[in-house]
């Protein structure tokens, strides 16, 4: 039976992981760390906003230079937003490893970022960036970490147009050990997402809308990410719309 787990703040572990959700709400930030138990290395899904005081929320700055890699889903700035200051961080506290970056091919924002913060401090940064563009299957492993990108369907309501546009748009399934995490970003129902959470030890699921809405489909609701969520042995939804007491 699959477990739910619903809060902007979010925590799961098992013999082998400790999956961390400090902060995640649409349209203001998501940030999701993945450590292994083993080694303390750790790595990053999506960087929004705030990803800076969520991290300090540990207690520490270890991850200044235990994580790597980070996997940016997609380009919008509640999944990207964090980027800059995060590696002006990591250059301040004088990192020395070099950090992979994981970006969906073509993810303008998160390139623009990257070329941002290279063009400004140069040779000044102590640790190399690697940026590498991620396709449908592609892999990308470290000695802790084993990923896999599939593409999803998010479409963009930035973009008007009569032709329906989707932004390069990735999730991810992450092997650490035996351990199978699966994170689907941002996406609408469409086949690559199953194949994201399937069978997976936790599957991090973005559930934004209460209810599913017609006409373009942007996100996911409630509901059809808790049935995506059966495919997974435990799961838990994340990334939804603020509410604020009236």
């Amino acid at each position: 039976m699959s477990h739910n787990i619903s809060n902007f703040k979010s925590q799961w572990e098992n013999d082998e992981v400790r999956v961390n959700v400090p902060f995640s709400a649409a349209g203001v930030g998501t940030t999701i760390v993945l450590t292994s138990k083993f080694t303390g290395k750790m790595m990053m899904l999506d960087v929004g906003d705030g990803v800076l005081r969520d991290l300090l929320l540990f207690g520490s700055t270890d991850f200044v230079d235990e994580i790597d890699p980070i996997a940016i889903s997609h380009g919008h700035f509640d999944h990207v937003g964090g980027l800059h200051s995060l590696l002006g961080f990591m250059q301040m506290l004088d990192r020395k490893n070099p950090l992979n970056i994981l970006i969906p091919t073509d993810c303008k924002q998160a390139i623009g970022i990257i070329k941002n913060f290279r063009d400004n401090y140069g040779d000044s940064i102590p640790f190399k960036i690697c940026n590498h563009e991620m396709v449908e299957g592609s892999g990308f492993d470290t000695d802790f970490f084993k990923v896999q990108s599939i593409e999803v369907e998010h479409y963009s309501l930035e973009k008007h147009s009569e032709v329906e546009i989707l932004e390069p748009s990735l999730g991810y399934r992450v092997q650490i050990g035996q351990t199978l995490i699966a994170y689907t970003g941002d996406t609408r129902l469409c086949s690559g997402v199953e194949t994201i959470v399937r069978d997976a030890d936790l599957a991090i699921i973005e559930a934004t809308r209460r209810e599913t809405p017609s006409g373009p489909r942007v996100h996911l609701s409630i509901n059809e990410a808790e049935d995506l969520g059966k495919l997974a042995k435990n799961y838990m939804l994340i990334h939804k719309i603020p509410e604020m007491p009236s």
